[in-house]
């Protein structure tokens, strides 16, 4: 009987023991803290971060290979084949941009881009095949085809399905030869009447006008599965200087800026545009240097993706062109400044021995700090997106007789008689 009282009284001690811990504050209080705690890492082999496709195809990149992206190149005619090798297989450039000096009809275009793609196929990607086709005055379209009239006109006309439907028209030229990337449209406004460059090429000299024309013609070519690289950002049409010939100089304030010169580019940039060609146009109001947009970090880094969000590759416009280096400049410190202020791809259109500086530059650059692989792999990461959202490959999108039959549709001579009947009752 002793033995079952003792058993009960240990029985009794234990409940109350047990109860005074679970009351206890502090014991509460640390039960909340351990639930409220951050959970212990997963340091197991599965728990490591997941690369991005980008990500992965950046790291198994050679140095040779992330410095040939940067590059589009033009070449002169009678460029050997080897010499497109070596640039393809050696030098392993992202791209080429033609012009008409390289094919004189339709089947020499689809054969020579035909061949620049199967040089291409043992290489990681697919090349930017580029051309200027914006109608009109700046023009590259093989004989057979049908050229669009200028901007001006449709700026003109001022029928936003017309210009959307210009641009799925030389979408579908360009898709059937093989070119995937076009210099176009301008998003410059005319704001000076002595602007003889930009006189036919712009839609006008409204910003509101040229920026709903401009996103018109980029819905249509893109469409058409043709990359689109609106220019010259950040605005070239406030000056009566040829940016070919020497660096415009425009003065105007940032407020200017802002309220004219921009707002094609930042409606095109909110449409969510590829790729945005920049300008050799110097703004000392607005960046006290005076180095041209293509140079200067306040326009490539603080205004273009900093201020207005873009998230797409800046392509150089030619380097050729006498706005980006003057007088005793060094091309190959221009080259490395341009780079890290911002600029993805350069474009150099003719000479092949500057061709090679670039690359050398960049080579250089690179191997001497100047500038850094993660500022390359940045870029790779916009040039690897864009080649596959359109799904750019080493193949022709169609053989030779479908894609002739697609170039010459009947179709587009019958919208250049609608155009010029609607401009004539415009001006009526």
């Amino acid at each position: 009987m002793k033995k079952i009282t003792f058993i009960i009284l240990i029985l009794l001690l234990f409940v109350i023991s047990s109860s005074c811990i679970i009351d206890n504050p502090s014991n509460q209080n640390n039960k909340e803290n351990i639930a409220s705690s951050p959970p212990v890492p997963d340091m197991s082999e599965n728990s490591t971060p997941k690369l991005s496709y980008e990500e992965r195809m950046i790291n198994n990149m050679s140095l040779d290979e992330k410095i040939g992206q940067l590059v589009i190149l033009g070449f002169s005619e009678g460029t050997t084949d080897e010499e497109l090798k070596k640039l393809i297989q050696v030098n392993k450039v992202g791209g080429f941009i033609l012009f008409r000096r390289n094919y004189s009809n339709f089947r020499e275009l689809y054969e020579l881009n035909s061949k620049l793609k199967n040089y291409n196929k043992e290489n990681k990607l697919p090349l930017f095949i580029a051309i200027d086709e914006e109608g009109g005055t700046v023009s590259r379209i093989p004989k057979e085809g049908i050229t669009m009239p200028d901007a001006r006109i449709f700026g003109q006309i001022d029928d936003l399905s017309l210009t959307e439907k210009s641009g799925r028209i030389i979408g579908k030229q360009l898709y059937s030869a093989g070119v995937n990337m076009n210099f176009a449209p301008v998003l410059d406004i005319l704001s000076r009447n002595d602007n003889t460059l930009l006189k036919n090429r712009s839609y006008g000299n409204n910003a509101n006008k040229v920026s709903s024309h401009g996103l018109s013609y980029i819905k249509g070519i893109n469409e058409e599965g043709i990359i689109s690289v609106p220019k010259h950002f950040p605005g070239h049409g406030h000056t009566n200087t040829d940016s070919h010939a020497s660096l415009p100089i425009i003065n105007i304030d940032l407020d200017t800026l802002n309220n004219r010169e921009l707002v094609p580019f930042r409606n095109a940039i909110n449409a969510d545009i590829d790729a945005m060609m920049i300008g050799h146009l110097s703004f000392p109001k607005i960046d006290e240097s005076g180095k041209p947009a293509s140079r200067s970090k306040v326009f490539l880094t603080d205004i273009l993706r900093n201020q207005l969000g873009f998230k797409g590759i800046a392509i150089s416009d030619d380097l050729e062109m006498a706005g980006f280096v003057k007088g005793k400049e060094s091309l190959e410190d221009a080259v490395i400044e341009s780079f890290n202020a911002g600029m993805d791809i350069f474009v150099i259109c003719h000479t092949k021995e500057m061709q090679y500086r670039v690359l050398e530059a960049l080579r250089k650059g690179l191997s001497k700090g100047l500038i850094s692989e993660d500022r390359i792999n940045q870029t790779l990461e916009r040039i690897i997106k864009v080649k596959t959202k359109y799904t750019l490959s080493n193949e022709m999108n169609l053989q030779y007789d479908e894609a002739f039959d697609l170039f010459i549709d009947s179709e587009y001579r019958d919208f250049i008689n609608s155009t010029r009947k609607a401009f004539t009752e415009s001006t009526n």
